[in-house]
């Protein structure tokens, strides 16, 4: 294996138009293989954690390209910024040079790449500098570059990440308004989060998406209780007044908010409604919320524009998971009271935590599938109540639907279909839960949309733990059931 002559080695992409023979082999490959010449550069386009004594070991079965023989010389290291070096490789027999970048230049700065990805990487990681320095030296790397340059080199990233989440979210607005015919009155879901679990969050941040095919966010915001340069700062106040003073004239505070946690979510959206005429010139005229009430009448009662009456849309994963909320509480309340049939409410075979589940999902899957038909809507909604409860005195399955009743089947068929009412006295103390839920179903506009802005939050504890719980239910769901489950067929479909 001989050495490329060089004086430099710099990482950059394959020039194609270097030589004819050069670009028969590239045509070659192109033939054999069906990814592209740009996808095959990228393929090559990242980097390696190579011991230094390999790298010589691998230089020593290597050709000089100026004496023609083995290279058998020293390295050494001309300059260090970070994790970048420029390392000189000079051959004892003829003195010849080749100089290796591990890293290429940032255009138009002097930064280098290898530096500004471990920083971006340290702040996705949640990484001070002083973290960083402890990771490379259990890998045995270089420190990164001073704590200085280090904040200076975070400034010029977030500088560019403002920049490019500007610019995303203006084209998003304007995909938005293209796909609503032109209309700049748009729907939007929102949301808010805390860092951390319960409602003493010093910090919470809120996001609006839109609710087209593809929804996108199309604005963000944060709040603060506290902002920890001012508190570093106190110490100055009576140490040395006039460069306290100094300090407040020239600060950008981080304390933007004064009141309760659980407040922040309400100001935060009101606060993007507000902007969203001088910034992107649209107005919000529906909000898709997560089933808090508070969001809504804080915009309803603080307009945001004054010829306009923000309309309130449930999201159908919250609505529906009131409902089993609500069935839930029965469930508590009753769980040690012996009914009228001198059993238990709760039980195998009663009421148990997959069954209330399965109601929620069955809920949620009819307000979906008819939410553009208010009749349909009404009766698929009392259709779950109304199949679990039907007897054989008493049938009620007009408003089922053949392709899940097992007794319109069996109807249809010309059998005999054997109803097990044993859970009767169960689905009574449900039914004002479900005339509530139903009622309300038809009066509200309906939408999933807030799902897709949740989703751009990340995934917490608390949702987290709501969402094992659901499929630990679901694992559960053969064992719970008992020979008297034969009635309960409604399998329309999943809670997407």
């Amino acid at each position: 294996m001989r050495r490329i002559r060089s004086k430099s080695v710099e990482p950059k992409t394959v020039d194609s138009s270097s030589a004819s023979s050069d670009e028969d082999s590239v045509m070659s490959v192109q033939n054999q293989f069906t990814s592209s010449t740009d996808n095959a550069d990228d393929m090559m386009n990242f980097y390696l954690i190579i011991h230094m004594q390999s790298l010589i070991l691998l230089l020593k079965q290597t050709l000089c390209s100026e004496c023609n023989n083995y290279w058998n010389g020293s390295a050494s290291i001309k300059q260090r910024d970070g994790l970048y070096m420029h390392i000189e490789f000079m051959c004892s027999n003829c003195r010849f040079i080749t100089h290796l970048h591990s890293s290429p230049q940032i255009p138009n700065t002097r930064r280098r790449e290898i530096n500004i990805r471990l920083e971006i990487g340290g702040i996705l990681c949640g990484l001070s500098h002083g973290g960083v320095m402890k990771f490379l030296g259990a890998l045995n790397l270089p420190p990164p570059v001073q704590e200085q340059r280090y904040s200076e080199a975070q400034q010029f990233i977030w500088n560019y990440v403002t920049k490019a989440q500007e610019e995303s979210m203006t084209a998003a607005v304007e995909e938005a308004i293209v796909e609503g015919g032109g209309m700049r009155e748009l729907t939007v879901s929102g949301d808010g989060a805390w860092p951390t679990r319960g409602y003493s969050s010093v910090h919470g941040i809120a996001a609006l998406c839109s609710t087209t095919s593809h929804p996108k966010v199309l604005d963000v915001t944060w709040s603060s209780k506290k902002c920890s340069k001012c508190q570093g700062a106190e110490s100055l106040r009576y140490a040395n007044p006039d460069l306290f003073l100094i300090f407040q004239e020239n600060h950008d505070c981080q304390l933007n908010y004064a009141g309760s946690s659980g407040g922040m979510e309400k100001e935060m959206i009101h606060e993007m409604f507000c902007r969203s005429l001088p910034k992107y010139n649209i107005k919000y005229t529906s909000y898709i919320g997560d089933g808090d009430a508070k969001v809504h009448k804080y915009l309803v009662d603080n307009p945001s524009y004054s010829d306009v009456n923000i309309k309130k849309i449930e999201d159908t994963n919250h609505f529906a998971k009131r409902m089993l909320t609500r069935i839930m509480k029965i469930k508590k309340e009753n769980a040690n009271k012996i009914l009228s049939d001198g059993k238990r409410f709760s039980g195998k075979g009663r009421m148990t935590d997959a069954q209330a589940v399965k109601f929620k999902i069955y809920f949620a899957k009819a307000i979906r599938e008819n939410k553009t038909d208010l009749n349909k809507l009404y009766q698929r909604s009392w259709a779950i109540f109304k199949h679990h409860y039907s007897t054989d005195e008493q049938p009620m399955h007009e408003w089922c639907d053949l392709r899940w009743c097992k007794y319109l089947q069996a109807t249809a068929n010309g059998e005999k279909f054997n109803h097990h009412s044993q859970k009767i006295f169960c689905f009574k103390k449900k039914k004002r839960v479900k005339t509530s839920q139903a009622a309300a179903a038809t009066t509200t506009s309906i939408s999933s949309s807030e799902s897709d802005n949740e989703n751009f939050h990340t995934v917490n504890e608390e949702n987290f733990d709501d969402i094992s719980h659901d499929l630990t239910i679901f694992e559960q769901m053969e064992s719970d059931q008992d020979e008297y489950d034969d009635n309960n067929d409604y399998e329309p479909g999943g809670d997407d």
